[in-house]
């Protein structure tokens, strides 16, 4: 297949009936001239223009859908898009069963359309049909055969959508905070995970990094107003699904879930929400895995995390605490027991020592930043935390050093260094995290690495460390570390956390499991999260290794999905937002050919803090919180970026029912 004609940023292709083919300069055609296996795409339509792959595809159908979408995803707040988007899509109805209509009439209002509307879908969506118009006048006017085989599929996103792993809609949970109704707003995310608050605490931002405010004065502050969306419910998120328990037949499908983290509360809550059986086995004592024991108070108050996580029971769910995989059960029991599917979500819950000869030996003051965190986060809830004396050396650059050096200086009497190999700039840590880490006197030292622990009668008194600097790229485009000659020192201190890495403890399987583990060591799933083991899925970090709350929370809902799909068909289906989703990556389909409108400028609101000479000597909430004045403004900030891709393909996608989209 190829292109036979179309319209791409503004530039006309048509290469039927000659020899010179042209495609747009670029744009990797590839990636989308199949939707799924054996499944040409016929037609794809976007904000940049339509391009048109087989010879009997017809435009006027795609169009026709593309534009009933757009319809569909009117906000209606302003005429121009509530009230074109009806119009040409009344108008394409009827082109479509070869009644006549006055195309002049309908450029003239898509321009009108695309020229004074207010947001992205009314700005870009009716670039396509003026395109079409001005460029293919006779394709428009091809009535298709009746009852074509096809398949169809649109997806409205943005770049923050695009760019959370969640694909939570974030305009939308914005537009009802600027409404006032917030209990909207936390509605839109539950639609994807039950841990509102938690994750509009914690959450990585990636949103914010692809937010396009970011060419104006600065990203929305979309992780703030996702936690403000919360928080002025009045009620914790779990009290909004008081008596919505279903009650599953007798016949219904049992599903156990190991491991009460992210990802296995939310796949719990997508398999109840289908009315399935949920039943999940915790070794801890407490709901909320990694979030719970690795995430310090100051940042996730764990009231929050635990309400939020009763959810699951709010549903119906029933938790098995203290129940560990390996050791209280296994894969075989649950099936034997008449299980009909497994989740597994165990996280990384092994801590990975610096590679010293006195590893596994008992150190005094040398602790893995997993089980440092732990130690503090049981003495914080139970109402003493720790206390330590003397300095202490936390290694790494990630989020976990930044959450074991963050404790430290509540609890020492000394001083805490971080040091990590590489540059600041390079750090995977939160830049703000940091920030808020230098502000409560933590010293860093970068482009440093540990050499050696000082002893002295089996206690640590210090970290031979030596500088470092840049070398040449290598094959993984980063640069070379090299030691320094001469730059070697000591840095006294009475504790030393290794801060570098987790993986997922593979004792707790038996070889008769049948569950296959990757070279790093991870479960190794496919991308439906299917195991090697017919029913048993696994996500979140056991599968990917150590990430984020939001992306264990993806996975979870992704298994959910991919469980459904097994235990309905037999077999997992094919996901079309996943592919779509492939297709904007990899096409760069949301990369900017076009400057951002002029708009007013508006400054990020901050969000007010714990002043640091008061933070650094408790486990108090850190950030406050935005006032409703304050969330309001950032609200108005967004510049709701809606985008609208459309594939026609020549045969039926499998497992989409196009009716019930």
């Amino acid at each position: 297949m190829r292109l036979h004609y179309g319209v791409w940023d503004g530039v006309v292709y048509d290469n039927r009936g000659t020899a010179d083919y042209k495609e747009p300069e670029g744009l990797d055609l590839k990636n989308l001239l199949q939707f799924n296996n054996g499944n040409p795409v016929m037609t794809f339509i976007s904000h940049r223009g339509f391009l048109v792959f087989h010879p009997h595809a017809n435009l006027l159908f795609a169009m026709n859908k593309y534009y009933s979408t757009v319809k569909d995803n009117s906000c209606g707040k302003c005429t121009p898009c509530r009230s074109g988007s009806i119009i040409i899509s009344q108008a394409l109805e009827k082109a479509l069963r070869g009644d006549p209509i006055n195309w002049e009439n309908l450029l003239d209002i898509a321009r009108m359309m695309r020229n004074t509307s207010f947001c992205g879908v009314g700005q870009t969506s009716p670039v396509a049909l003026i395109e079409a118009i001005k460029a293919f006048p006779g394709d428009l006017k091809l009535v298709p055969l009746p009852d074509m085989p096809w398949g169809g599929y649109e997806v409205m996103t943005a770049p923050c959508i695009e760019a959370c792993p969640a694909h939570v809609n974030v305009p939308r949970y914005i537009d009802y905070i600027k409404a006032g109704r917030t209990d909207y707003a936390t509605g839109v995310v539950l639609r994807h995970y039950p841990l509102v608050g938690s994750c509009g605490r914690v959450c990585v931002r990636l949103c914010e990094k692809a937010c396009r405010r970011n060419r104006l004065e600065g990203a929305v502050d979309i992780k703030n107003l996702k936690r403000y969306c919360a928080d002025s419910l009045g009620y914790t998120v779990d009290k909004m699904f008081e008596g919505a328990a279903a009650e599953p037949s007798e016949f219904s499908p049992r599903i156990a879930i190991i491991g009460a983290g992210p990802s296995g509360l939310t796949c719990a809550y997508h398999l109840l929400l289908k009315g399935y059986k949920v039943e999940v086995f915790e070794a801890q004592r407490k709901a909320g895995g990694m979030a719970l024991v690795g995430i310090p108070q100051y940042r996730l108050p764990k009231d929050i995390l635990l309400a939020e996580a009763n959810t699951i029971e709010q549903l119906g769910g029933k938790f098995h605490y203290g129940r560990r995989l390996g050791k209280d059960f296994t894969l075989d029991d649950l099936f034997n027991e008449g299980f009909n599917a497994v989740f597994i979500g165990v996280g990384c819950a092994k801590g990975m020592k610096l590679g010293f000869p006195e590893d596994n030996e008992q150190i005094e003051g040398y602790y893995n930043g997993l089980d440092f965190l732990l130690q503090v986060e049981r003495g914080v809830v139970e109402g003493e935390a720790p206390s330590f004396s003397g300095d202490f050396v936390v290694v790494g650059g990630g989020n976990v050093a930044m959450d074991c050096s963050r404790s430290a200086v509540r609890m020492t009497d000394g001083k805490v260094h971080v040091i990590y190999r590489r540059t600041e700039a390079q750090a995977p840590a939160d830049p703000l995290e940091i920030k808020a880490a230098k502000e409560e006197g933590i010293e860093f030292h970068f482009l440093t690495a540990q050499k050696e622990l000082v002893l002295e009668n089996g206690k640590v008194t210090g970290l031979r460390c030596i500088k470092l600097r840049e070398g040449a790229p290598e094959a993984n485009g980063r640069r070379k570390l090299i030691e320094i000659p001469g730059t070697e020192f000591v840095i006294p201190c009475s504790n030393v956390i290794s801060a570098i890495g987790q993986r997922i403890d593979q004792s707790i399987f038996e070889q008769k499991d049948n569950i296959l583990f990757d070279k790093r060591g991870n479960i190794s799933v496919t991308e439906s999260l299917a195991t090697s083991r017919p029913g048993v899925f696994a996500g979140g970090d056991c599968a990917t290794g150590p990430t984020t709350l939001i992306g264990d929370m993806a996975q979870g809902q992704t298994a959910a999905e991919s469980i459904h799909e097994y235990l309905t068909r037999g077999s997992v289906g094919f996901e079309p937002r996943s592919r779509m989703t492939q297709m904007i990556k990899k096409c760069n389909l949301l990369e900017e050919t076009e400057p951002v409108l002029p708009t007013i400028h508006q400054d990020r609101q901050q969000m007010p803090e714990l002043a640091p000479e008061i933070r650094a000597h408790n486990f108090e909430e850190v950030e406050l919180g935005l006032t409703p004045e304050e969330a309001k403004k950032e609200a108005e900030r967004c510049m709701r970026c809606y985008r609208l891709f459309g594939v026609v393909t020549q045969l039926p996608i499998p497992g989409f029912n196009q009716k019930a989209q």
